[in-house]
């Protein structure tokens, strides 16, 4: 039996079997439909259903800042005019980018990394938590990952290849098109042309560099078109700051402080256990340390290709114009894991004469666990905010008079589900949001005096329901969904309630009579 796996693990299959399990995980999630999530219904109801096509190129509008690029936008748009507005619809372009991906992956790998090392990269790749889930989210995390591998896969085709003028053409094109459809594609076009550049000048190969030359100069024109086109109506420092961690998400430069220093080092460990997705984050961290010297060790040209986009990434972190946290620089795993499972294998080969099960039992640490998760969620995928069942159950005990409040942080999910439940304008009042647009840190006990008075205003109603999605502790500690229920259990009785998973719906008496203060209404956004 032993044997027979052996041969198995070995044979030409075995990648392929590995693909068509990462498929499985992908397609499972895509079919479980779960309720599109905040920043989900944020871009479809404002950017994608809310915007014509030429309205792409405008301004967004001032309810929401969105971060898909142009290109995603387009597919979406197109897919929803000729296959209709649903939840599947919608994330049926980042499904067919993550099956690509798993795919571009394997062909990559091979390009990096040794023979062994690519089967424990490709069963990360394949299990991983962050990869299934983004693969079924109509956000362009997915389509990130696949434009990335594809800049890998060509850089180092190109870079082991004679730079012929076809092949040159090829390059320029496949830059110039991915910088519109995925915006972190820049920062992977940065590192690798970089590295390519100076390697042919080191080389003294001109021709090629000369060929490399232009290659960036259609790559920068491109750039220069969807800058000026689309992504200079994006700019918003101060929200990137506010929004993703504080301080914590950007890199300070240069470290030369204690503080700045600790900064690297933690976000060194963060960033495999909070954006990879794997739990042990320590032995992971020496893998990719160990993977790092045998790459650097052997394939030089090799190792700045795939780290030198991570160098980037960290430079504008510190100008503070992209942040350094979670699914932000999910396009980073493919390289991550190329280090990681090359230290593995790289220890699993030191120790196989005389300690094997070190090696054995290292690459067992690193796959267990995302091996589990991934068998786990074919039975219950992964869900954020799954609001579908809350709003169903409030239409099967509607009652005439009933009034629903939606909580602002709902507000974008339920304007996207509200017409297929039969709710219409008249049925519902979108709470206010009192914190600061650009800052959802900030906090002022003015903001929770500004929640009760608007509260205050449902006095005399017989049947209120309150819909939440998850309110996380945003500011000082404190709890919008909890204070919002003890509240009401001040000034009303609560007879029904509905909680599931990351949406909650309450239903309170609120018909004692009492005045209605004067509230001061701040502007709606879904800035936060």
């Amino acid at each position: 039996m032993f044997h027979k796996l052996n041969l198995l693990y070995k044979s030409d299959r075995f990648p392929w079997i590995i693909i068509s399990f990462g498929i499985i995980f992908r397609i499972v999630q895509y079919l479980h439909n779960f309720s599109l999530y905040i920043d989900e219904a944020r871009d479809t109801v404002a950017g994608i259903l809310g915007r014509s096509f030429s309205g792409l190129l405008g301004p967004p509008p001032d309810i929401f800042i969105p971060s898909p690029p142009l290109g995603f936008f387009v597919i979406e748009k197109l897919a929803v005019q000729f296959m209709g507005n649903s939840e599947y619809v919608l994330r049926l372009f980042p499904l067919i980018a993550g099956i690509v991906s798993l795919v571009l992956f394997y062909y990559t790998a091979r390009q990096y990394i040794k023979g062994n090392a690519v089967t424990v990269a490709l069963i990360l790749f394949a299990t991983l938590e962050p990869l299934i889930y983004y693969s079924s989210s109509v956000r362009p995390y997915s389509s990130d990952i696949a434009a990335a591998l594809l800049v890998y896969m060509t850089a180092m085709y190109f870079h082991s290849n004679r730079l012929f003028f076809p092949r040159a053409v090829v390059f320029a094109a496949i830059g110039s098109v991915v910088i519109w459809f995925s915006s972190t594609s820049v920062f992977i076009l940065a590192g690798a042309g970089a590295t390519l550049g100076v390697c042919s000048v080191i080389r003294k190969e001109w021709q090629k560099a000369g060929a490399l030359l232009m290659i960036y100069t259609c790559w920068l024109i491109s750039f220069a078109f969807c800058y000026f086109l689309y992504l200079k109506n994006l700019t918003n420092a101060e929200w990137f700051v506010n929004t993703f961690g504080g301080e914590e998400a950007f890199a300070p430069f240069p470290p030369l402080s204690f503080f700045g220093i600790a900064w690297y080092i933690r976000s060194f460990f963060r960033v495999f256990d909070e954006t990879v997705g794997i739990s042990l984050s320590g032995i992971a961290a020496f893998a990719f340390i160990t993977g790092g010297i045998s790459i650097f060790s052997e394939k030089k040209d090799r190792f700045f290709i795939l780290i030198s986009p991570v160098v980037f990434v960290l430079l504008a972190s510190s100008f503070y114009m992209y942040p350094f946290r979670h699914r932000m620089i999910l396009f980073l795993v493919p390289p991550l894991l190329f280090f990681i499972a090359e230290g593995a294998e790289y220890i699993r080969d030191k120790t196989a004469r005389h300690t094997p099960i070190i090696g054995t039992v290292l690459i067992g640490l690193l796959l267990f666990y995302p091996l589990l998760s991934a068998a786990h969620h074919l039975f219950k995928p992964v869900v954020q905010e799954e609001i579908k069942p809350a709003i169903n159950y409030v239409r099967k005990h509607w009652q005439e008079g009933d009034v629903l409040y939606v909580h602002y942080r709902a507000h974008p999910v339920f304007e996207y589900y509200k017409k297929k439940y039969g709710f219409n304008d008249k049925d519902y009042i979108v709470g206010i949001y009192a914190g600061e647009k650009n800052n959802l840190w900030a906090f002022s006990v003015d903001y929770l005096n500004a929640y009760t008075d608007d509260l205050d205003h449902l006095h005399g109603k017989k049947r209120v329901w309150i819909l939440f999605t998850e309110t996380p502790v945003l500011k000082k500690g404190i709890n919008e969904k909890v204070f919002f229920v003890y509240y009401l259990n001040t000034i009303g009785r609560q007879i029904d309630s509905f909680e599931g998973e990351g949406a909650a719906v309450y239903l309170y008496d609120l018909s004692e009579k009492a005045p209605h203060p004067v509230v001061k209404q701040r502007e709606l956004h879904w800035n936060f």
